[in-house]
């Protein structure tokens, strides 16, 4: 990408740059009758292109800003390299610490120095005992040499524009895999990954939309290197559901009474975590069981009551992972206040999960939440489609900001403007039921980007307010999206 803020005829190649990859795209999948068309509009960009590239007025203009930022993205590569080497000291110092947890036994003097050593974290005194940091004490200066070539102002802009891109590719990729690794996620994750490795039981709580279960799977998948079995909560379901059944089946001839187990012993016998989502929309009966449950380690055995009390042994790997929403009065009808005991059962394995952007003020740039919009748009180049540019992408994060904020009953210079006289005395949030929550955020934009040009930001807006059944949230919610320059109509 060429600097463009200095000169117009740089503007120009980077649009020309932009149209033509849309258009050879547009040609991997066009019929015949429409390939013409295409090829002559691809022909007409590159020979303006090459007029721009090859005058004696623009080609040293041109060349001098390729060259520069063929320099920025060098240095942006060391960077980025810098980066990865922190990553994978960090990675190596996590997996000694789970194979710790995973035989049962502390780190060693030798490995604690380890392990500080790769975190950077190393004392005086570890030094004087020869600790590995020793070994390599030039570590630190060469993963910041990159800092030396940033020499002028182009170059430092350059250089921070390209690890953005970097950033938004990395993000990207992680929203594809199903969850944006924001630092409250990443701090989740490796607390909650030794007490998963030992068999300790793990409950996320948070508003809804706030990617609970989405943690959880990923959980499951780095921690233990398991798919889950997923049991979503709902009032009816039964502890036969979950646990397993009687069915009958004929078999030569003859019909027999065989037990069916359920996804919660599947997930014993195998070895596997299992995700008890929305635990707190589970019945009563099925609850006071799981008390008993969630003190079974891997080794443990469950004598199964619908089996005629046949034990199951539990393989390791198994591991229960519970999400539940806030006990929020007036919202989430249908749901339980969970009992003290069962609380207590995940020790400090609780863990909440804040909407992002949760610790900002209502005036700081909601930077979490603008990460995550413009991630689920962006091409596998990390650039954004024209019809939604940077500006609204950012103005809408606002938005969504606002209202998690609110949602969530944030109160404070900003937020209480969108909050009544009444629901401020009875301590009720300003929005009741409905919220832009990150995964809505994701599915509107997502429609937009994916519509061809046929859907504005605005109308997905309007679409979305309409769709609120609360009178007092599709005011609440208009207020706070108009507020960001956006139309509802």
């Amino acid at each position: 990408m060429l600097p463009t803020d200095a000169d117009p005829v740089l503007r120009e190649l980077q649009q020309l740059s932009g149209e033509a990859r849309r258009v050879r795209r547009a040609l991997r999948s066009a019929e015949s009758a429409h390939r013409t068309a295409l090829a002559s509009e691809l022909e007409a960009l590159l020979r303006r292109t090459a007029e721009l590239r090859s005058s004696e007025a623009h080609g040293a203009l041109v060349d001098d800003a390729l060259d520069a930022r063929a320099r920025s993205l060098r240095v942006a590569a060391e960077a980025r390299l810098a980066d990865r080497r922190t990553a994978e000291r960090r990675r190596q110092a996590d997996d000694l610490v789970a194979r710790a947890i995973a035989d049962g036994r502390p780190l060693t003097a030798g490995e604690q120095r380890t392990v500080r050593s790769l975190l950077g974290t190393g004392t005086g005194t570890d030094r004087d005992a020869g600790s590995d940091r020793d070994l390599d004490p030039a570590r630190d200066q060469n993963d910041a040499v990159w800092h030396r070539s940033i020499t002028t102002e182009r170059v430092r802009d350059d250089v921070l524009e390209a690890l953005g891109t970097v950033a938004l590719r990395d993000a990207r990729r992680q929203l594809r895999t199903g969850l944006l690794m924001t630092d409250q996620m990443r701090r989740i994750i490796a607390e909650a990954t030794p007490a998963m490795l030992r068999g300790d039981p793990i409950l996320l709580v948070g508003e809804t939309g706030g990617a609970k279960t989405a943690l959880a799977e990923h959980l499951s998948r780095a921690a233990i290197g398991r798919d889950p079995e997923l049991i979503s909560g709902y009032g009816d379901i039964t502890s036969a559901q979950v646990i397993g059944s009687h069915e009958l089946r004929a078999e030569g001839g003859a019909t027999s009474s065989v037990f069916v187990a359920g996804p919660l012993l599947r997930a014993m016998a195998e070895g596997r975590p299992v995700i008890l989502d929305e635990v707190n929309a589970m019945p009563p009966e099925f609850l006071k069981r799981l008390n008993r449950i969630l003190q079974l380690r891997p080794g443990d055995t469950l004598a199964v009551q619908e089996d005629a009390g046949r034990a199951v042994r539990i393989a390791p790997g198994f591991v229960i992972l519970a999400t539940a929403n806030e006990q929020t009065p007036h919202r989430y009808r249908g749901l339980d206040r969970l009992s003290a005991e069962l609380v207590n059962r995940f020790g400090a394995n609780s863990y909440r999960v804040h909407y992002p952007d949760a610790a900002r003020d209502y005036a700081d740039f909601p930077a979490e939440n603008a990460l995550l919009a413009a991630a689920a748009i962006a091409d596998d180049r990390g650039e954004l489609p024209p019809e939604l540019p940077v500006d609204a992408l950012h103005r809408v994060a606002r938005a969504a900001f606002i209202s998690q904020q609110v949602f969530a009953g944030a109160h404070g210079e900003g937020f209480d403007a969108f909050v009544s006289t009444e629901r401020e005395i009875d301590g009720r949030p300003g929005l009741e039921e409905s919220v832009l929550a990150p995964r809505t955020l994701v599915a509107l934009l997502q429609k937009v980007a994916d519509s061809a040009g046929t859907v504005t930001l605005d109308r997905a807006l309007t679409r979305f307010v309409e769709g609120v059944m609360h009178r007092e949230d599709r005011r609440v919610l208009a207020l706070i999206i108009e507020g960001q320059g956006f139309r509802i109509r």
